[in-house]
């Protein structure tokens, strides 16, 4: 795997609105992880990162984790949402952890 020093910061689980933003969203990283560079890290939505097991979304970010691509989730939003028993893939991150990403690596933001 090469890897860049770009995090993707994903702000929805969703790119654009309804169902479409959901296809939209996968297709974009399935086509992430299909690439030869990958980024560094990926801080995603929390929605994504506790999908059911079956969902295709889980099964991408596996991938990526197991290409060496770290995941990260925030911690508060998981909170909120009742969701942090539910995180399938990548590790509970916190507002320094964000921080830190984002003033050392070249950020792509969706």
């Amino acid at each position: 795997m090469n890897s860049t020093k770009k995090t993707i910061f994903l702000k929805s689980d969703k790119i654009g609105e309804g169902e479409l933003g959901s296809k939209l969203a996968q297709g974009f990283l399935n086509a992430i992880s299909e690439q030869d560079e990958l980024p560094h890290s990926i801080d995603s939505a929390v929605l994504l990162t506790t999908a059911n097991d079956e969902d295709d979304i889980t099964a991408i970010f596996k991938k990526l984790e197991q290409r060496g691509v770290s995941i990260y989730s925030c911690g508060t939003c998981l909170d909120y949402y009742d969701k942090k028993e539910a995180l399938k893939v990548s590790v509970c991150g916190n507002a320094k952890d964000t921080a830190k990403m984002l003033l050392t690596n070249d950020i792509v933001s969706l």
